[in-house]
């Protein structure tokens, strides 16, 4: 849950695809946890990602995530229904060819929350965003 920027999104366990890339829920109004990283609350980073749109099924779940300020407030249930709380910290772009994903996807360090999901220009010959926007979230 994401309250001020509306979400309220299921979170389901997603992977990798044949070609190195994190697999993305394939209902856009789902969120997906990397299941092969750390799980919320556990030393490292979480990471959640989601869609911003899609043509078929219109608005995802972090449509508005590129405006979720620093000091929003997030909040991950688990599995055994623990609720884990995050405030943001940071919120960056990145061209996705300089995605830093050894620090995003870091399994070592204090607990940490990271949503990722597309950005910038969309390039219509590539079918797909130019950029990532990611959000840095601590527990509170």
């Amino acid at each position: 849950r994401i309250p001020s920027i509306d979400v309220d999104a299921k979170i389901g366990a997603i992977g990798v695809e044949d070609n190195g890339d994190m697999q993305v829920p394939q209902d856009v109004r789902d969120v997906g946890w990397y299941r092969y990283g750390p799980a919320p609350g556990e030393p490292g980073a979480t990471v959640i990602a989601g869609h911003v749109d899609s043509r078929e099924q219109g608005a995802g779940a972090f449509l508005n995530l590129r405006r979720l300020d620093v000091g929003a407030r997030v909040s991950v249930t688990d599995n055994a229904g623990d609720k884990h709380r995050y405030d943001v910290v940071a919120r960056r772009t990145y061209d996705k060819s300089v995605l830093p994903t050894d620090r995003l996807f870091s399994r070592e360090g204090p607990s940490q929350l990271i949503l990722i999901t597309c950005g910038g220009t969309f390039d219509s010959e590539a079918a797909s965003y130019r950029d990532n926007v990611v959000i840095h979230a601590q527990p509170s």
